[in-house]
């Protein structure tokens, strides 16, 4: 007993570690990317356009999600500050739907986990959440709560660190300049900082469920589970159910990924595994944040929407991939399938690259607040 107890702990280990080790280079490429983007659109930038509604608003919220920050955590700080400074709540809700679906790291992850497919069906979950959210908004947040929310954030929204300011340079000097390069380091050490516990968290959270939960586990509920084709009845349960899996990982988009691919390969319907994706916005430590920013009451209406949205964008997102026959149906056995350690593999050369790129942001990082000192 206590021999097979060690044997799955260092197997969930070993998943663990090369499941770091197999994003690693996706993790450091999008986060140089996303520092870079950040770099050349501040969030004054854009709040001062997305003060109104309607769907050029919502669609640049929506747009500026997607250049933002892929940490769950993060983003709900960028979305908090980009209300405080003007934007409306509505198009806030677009912002933050599209900072942990539609971004590029994410996406890489997705990728490389699972297929291309689910990364065409992600950025499609997170569009529909989006128009979901944007018409539903009224039916769950009147203005008295909206106001209150608002409010409750200006009260807390604290004063940045001081950094240096991209303001008033090209966007070539934001990119090339001196001065440009510290500022993308600092957001690029700015990334890790926010979202390496997350991302840490649910790799490890996967190796352990990918060790010792048993398929009974998935069978019991998600209905018809591994059945070759799933009734309407138990496509909506999975979507229904999978989110709720998501508040007790207690970690965010990045850290979900990996348990989104343990769903699959245990047989959970494609739109169980897409509304599960959408889900980092209701995970218990997601929701606990948002009612220090913003107070109980707006947290839970807010929290109700996303959740209805995510769960009817799985179902759409399910449909859609059917009518065109494109729902992936390769399942690896686990995750363990999934993943090996190859010396002579794109992924060892690309770590080794993009590992070497990252050191020497962080040493322009470091040599910055050396000067400053």
């Amino acid at each position: 007993m206590e021999s097979n107890i060690l044997q799955l702990l260092v197997e969930s280990l070993k998943t663990t570690g090369l499941l770091i080790w197999y994003t690693l280079w996706a993790f450091i490429l999008g986060y140089i990317l996303s520092a870079a983007i950040q770099t050349l659109v501040t969030r004054e930038q854009m709040s001062n356009v997305l003060g109104k509604t309607g769907i050029k608003q919502m669609s640049l919220g929506g747009f500026f999600g997607f250049i933002s920050s892929s940490c769950s955590f993060a983003s709900l700080a960028a979305t908090r500050s980009v209300m405080v400074k003007g934007a409306h709540p509505k198009n806030a809700i677009s912002f933050l739907i599209a900072t942990t679906n539609l971004v590029i790291e994410t996406g890489i992850v997705l990728w490389l986990l699972v297929g291309w497919k689910f990364v065409v069906a992600n950025f499609a979950l997170g569009t529909i959440m989006i128009i979901y959210a944007y018409l539903l908004y009224r039916f769950f947040i009147s203005k008295k709560v909206a106001r209150a929310g608002k409010e409750h954030a200006e009260k807390l929204e604290a004063e940045e660190l001081k950094h240096p300011s991209p303001e008033g340079m090209k966007w070539y000097e934001k990119l090339t300049s001196k001065k440009g390069i510290k500022i993308i380091s600092y957001k690029f050490l700015g990334e890790w900082k926010m979202a390496y516990k997350e991302v840490l968290i649910g790799f490890t959270i996967a190796g352990i469920v990918s060790a010792f939960v048993p398929d009974s586990f998935w069978n019991s509920i998600f209905l018809e589970s591994g059945a070759e084709t799933q009734s309407f009845l138990a496509i909506v349960e999975h979507a229904l159910v999978a989110p709720i899996l998501a508040v007790f990982t207690f970690v965010g988009s990045l850290g979900n990924i990996p348990l989104a691919a343990i769903l699959w390969s245990k047989n959970a319907s494609f739109a169980g595994v897409m509304a599960f994706l959408g889900a980092d916005l209701v995970a218990a430590t997601v929701i606990y944040l948002n009612a220090k920013y913003y107070g109980w009451k707006f947290t839970i209406y807010m929290s109700l929407l996303l959740y209805v949205c995510m769960v009817a964008a799985g179902i759409t997102v399910h449909y859609l991939f059917a009518v065109f026959n494109a729902i992936p149906t390769a399942r690896p056995e686990s995750l363990q399938n999934m993943l090996s350690f190859d010396t002579n593999s794109h992924t060892f050369y690309l770590n080794i690259i993009f590992g070497i790129i990252g050191i020497v942001l962080l040493i322009v990082r470091w040599q910055f607040i050396q000067k400053a000192k």
